[in-house]
């Protein structure tokens, strides 16, 4: 006698499979949009430090000055920005974005620049107010310490200082509620913005 199996599955079965399908799919999104975020954070944090390293390429060929915030131009009513003066030690632009961040943006009308994630301690290279007026590195005691790069929030801005008092409108909080620093010496991590200006602790001045 000639038996015929049914191979096949019934209603019933598909939607059990689909429904362990949704919950192993609802399991895997936050570690994959974690797993995301970090490798955002990590890349922003290394182009973050190129621009550090590239301002130290900047102070090697004009006698120690930081790259200014912005250098006025004989033949134009613009300025040129800290990102356009930098560009020849960066090479890729790239480097001026951060992976997290949805609005990078140029600087203001009046400026040539780059669209750029970044902005430039203000208190370290524009003393005064005054274009091209920015501290030599060889003058800041404590250069692993002093902001110079960090992750821009204000949309047509180029930097920020201290003196302002509104930090949560110019820094990004793009990482967990973190953002990324570079320093004068080259290196860079990632802190809480509120950390480095504090009572007691001042990163944003020498």
């Amino acid at each position: 006698m000639n038996r015929q199996l049914c191979a096949g599955y019934t209603l019933v079965e598909l939607l059990v499979v689909v429904a362990i399908v949704l919950i192993l799919a609802g399991m895997l999104l936050p570690v994959f949009e974690q797993a995301v975020k970090s490798a955002e954070a990590t890349s922003c944090l290394a182009n973050i430090r190129h621009l550090a390293l590239a301002s130290q390429l900047y102070c090697n060929d004009y006698d120690e000055q930081l790259p200014p915030a912005l250098l006025d131009l004989s033949d134009s009513t613009k300025k040129n920005c800290w990102d356009i003066l930098l560009l020849p030690y960066v090479g890729n632009r790239r480097i001026y974005l951060c992976p997290a961040d949805e609005n990078p943006t140029y600087g203001p009308a009046y400026t040539n620049s780059l669209l750029h994630s970044y902005g430039i301690n203000l208190d370290l290279t524009m003393i005064g107010g005054y274009a091209g007026a920015s501290l030599q590195l060889c003058r800041i005691p404590h250069p692993s310490k002093t902001i110079l790069f960090f992750d821009l929030a204000q949309p047509y801005s180029y930097g920020w200082r201290a003196s302002w008092a509104n930090m949560s409108q110019y820094v990004a909080t793009r990482h967990n509620q973190a953002s990324n620093f570079a320093f004068c010496a080259g290196n860079a991590k990632r802190i809480k913005p509120s950390a480095t200006l504090t009572s007691s602790v001042n990163l944003w001045q020498p």
